[in-house]
């Protein structure tokens, strides 16, 4: 990748499409995690919200294993963590607290529609009745990680 574009939107797109190419279906989990941080990262997100996402990451991957191909996610395998304990509980056997398994449903989720929007994966693997989250506010305003992105279609290059 150039580094010449890399400050530019448009090389932000272009390397993002080449990262695609050669990523996106072959992906595992633990890449496309890494991919994700780093584009919350250029867009701004601080330091300590990058490092709490990485350890919601950590849960994430212990449970579906960091070398699974995300293509390989389903929507049952989403649907058995969300209940699973190692969402709910921790590793002392005490219940997690509700608003840290809430943020780490809504980490998955918000990356799983990353994931869907730059093409790694085809179809969004979230169970029915999944909260989709603050996508709009008072007045239409968005107020998501993906304010401009919707998980029903795919993100405008």
């Amino acid at each position: 990748m150039s580094d010449n574009f890399a400050g530019s939107k448009i090389g932000r797109t272009q390397c993002a499409r080449r990262a695609r190419a050669m990523d996106g279906p072959s992906q595992t989990l633990h890449e496309a995690a890494k991919a994700y941080i780093e584009h919350l990262r250029t867009h701004g997100k601080t330091e300590r919200t990058l490092y709490t996402y990485g350890k919601d990451f950590e849960q994430i991957e212990a449970f579906f294993g960091a070398e699974r191909k995300l293509t390989s996610i389903l929507t049952p395998h989403v649907g058995k963590f969300f209940k699973s304990d190692a969402l709910l509980k921790l590793p002392s056997g005490k219940e997690r607290a509700k608003p840290t398994v809430e943020k780490t449903k809504r980490v998955l989720r918000m990356f799983l529609i990353w994931a869907k929007d730059t093409g790694r994966i085809e179809k969004l693997p979230l169970p029915k009745g999944t909260p989709m989250g603050r996508s709009v506010k008072k007045g239409g305003k968005k107020n998501d990680e993906h304010s401009n992105q919707s998980a029903s279609t795919p993100a405008q290059d």
